[in-house]
């Protein structure tokens, strides 16, 4: 059954009429008050369509009974001209005008200006006071301690619609301000609304976690707003904010990640979670989920919520060390091969290529960590990234790519890491004296690094001395300081 087919609310009355008759046996107003109304609805037919049905309108039956208009706006008329003028300007109006700027109109002081305002009112509440108490009380139990403008307006209306154009606003004003209603944001709310807004303002953080997601029904229940029907205005008035289902005190990149995560139920990957997230601009979104201790790395690609596991992904090699050391020392290669990945979504045989260098020993089928990892020291001379200068200099050679432009590091051979006083675990910063004025080199040896040594931070320089993918950069190889140029042309394969 269509809401159209039953737009017109007779057609309606008449039908839970008919069924009150024919399945009830209702013969008067009398027996029609103890029939569910909900039963009547669905033996009608109108139950789904019940909400589409408006009725407000036909208030207008008892519109002789309920308006008060005429009637305050008389009282209004019967005042001399300067309190008329101050009741529409001031004491009735939406935007009050200021005594000041009216004593200024009429030639009086501000105080006589509020003198007159006094009187004004006791005279219109002497004679209309218990109408426009009457209509608020009307207003309130209609519209209830808020409702939106359109249907507030509607009902209002109903109340002062019989009050002359000159003074209908006033009217309004009248009851609204018995009723204790004002305009708030897209809501009228009376003070039991104001009153829920900012129990909600104050309560919110005792009912928000970690990533200022509200657990919205304690909030209700805290607030006495179960019933409110207004809970969507209510929580907008008190400046918590809707995102997607859930309400949060901001809108937070952390409270949206942490929502994401929660809706993609399982580690994903930062593309995914901006996506679901709706984050318009993701670039710190890798110092979020590194920083914050709501976020864990559960591979090297996915990143999820820190209570879904106790063994956050910190490296292959720090999850073969902790397994080598929870076995006691030495463990299975053949287990270390089949568990890490299963978890972590690597390859076995980077497994297998970690536990390949210097940082581990392999015995058998067994593997150990090894205490004090050493290396031999490196013969400068056959160093295959080496080249000579004609004094006798060594200087490291290499050519530029595109990812070397975008930040990242450049192997080097160990006998390099050794001349630059680096060994085995050890790093150093080193700064260029050409080109001046840019970022210091880093060297870096790890012993569990299957490629070896890396010489990092050479973006800023390559860029400053204009160095191309594609060409050769040269550094001249002094611990006191690094110079980077691109023409090598006079450099020696071997030692001079």
């Amino acid at each position: 059954m269509s809401s159209s087919s039953h737009s017109d609310f007779r057609d309606a009355v008449e039908r839970l009429l008919g069924c009150a008759v024919l399945f009830h046996g209702a013969e008067n107003l009398g027996d029609l008050a103890d029939i569910d109304l909900a039963t009547l609805l669905q033996e009608s037919g109108l139950g789904d369509v019940a909400d589409g049905i408006e009725i407000a309108n036909t208030a207008v039956v008892l519109r002789s009974e309920i308006q008060i208009g005429a009637e305050f706006c008389k009282a209004l008329d019967g005042l001399d001209e300067r309190r008329r003028v101050i009741a529409r300007k001031r004491t009735y109006a939406r935007d009050p005008a200021k005594l000041a700027a009216l004593g200024h109109e009429f030639g009086v002081s501000r105080e006589r200006a509020r003198q007159l305002e006094v009187r004004l009112r006791r005279a219109v509440d002497v004679e209309v006071s218990h109408l426009v108490k009457r209509a608020a009380n009307w207003l309130g139990r209609a519209v209830g301690s808020a409702a939106k403008p359109a249907k507030f307006d509607r009902i209002l209306s109903l109340l002062v619609d019989d009050a002359p154009p000159e003074w209908r606003t006033a009217a309004e004003v009248a009851v609204m301000a018995e009723g204790g209603y004002e305009m708030l944001n897209g809501v009228v709310g009376n003070r039991t609304f104001k009153e829920q807004i900012e129990r909600a303002r104050r309560s919110a953080p005792d009912f928000a976690n970690e990533a200022g997601v509200i657990d919205e029904e304690g909030l209700r229940l805290a607030v006495d707003a179960v019933d409110t029907t207004e809970w969507e205005a209510l929580t907008r008035n008190a400046r918590l904010v809707r995102i997607g289902n859930h309400l949060v005190a901001r809108d937070t990149r952390r409270a949206r990640v942490f929502l994401a995560l929660e809706a993609i139920g399982e580690p994903s990957t930062r593309e995914n979670i901006a996506s679901v997230a709706e984050l318009a601009d993701n670039s710190s979104l890798s110092s979020l989920l590194s920083s914050d201790p709501l976020f864990v790395r559960f591979t090297k690609d996915k990143w999820g919520l820190s209570t879904w596991t106790d063994e956050p992904y910190e490296g292959v090699v720090e999850a073969i060390v902790k397994r080598i050391e929870e076995a006691g020392g030495e463990i299975d290669i053949d287990l270390l091969v089949e568990e890490i990945p299963a978890k972590f979504e690597v390859l076995p045989a980077t497994v297998r290529n970690y536990i390949g260098t210097r940082k581990f020993e392999i015995k058998g089928d067994k593997v150990r960590v090894v205490a004090d990892p050493v290396a031999p020291v490196q013969d400068l001379a056959s160093a295959r990234d080496v080249v000579w200068t004609r004094d006798g200099t060594p200087v490291l050679r290499f050519t530029v790519g595109l990812h070397h432009l975008k930040g990242n590091s450049q192997k080097i051979s160990a006998a390099v890491a050794q001349h630059l006083g680096v060994g085995l675990d050890g790093s150093t910063k080193i700064p260029f004296v050409q080109p001046r004025g840019v970022d210091d080199a880093s060297v870096i040896w790890r012993s569990y690094d299957p490629n070896g040594p890396e010489m990092g931070r050479l973006r800023e320089a390559l860029m400053k001395a204009g160095i191309e993918p594609g060409q050769h950069a040269h550094v001249l190889l002094r611990r006191e300081g690094l110079r980077l140029f691109a023409n090598g042309s006079d450099m020696l394969q071997e030692k001079p």
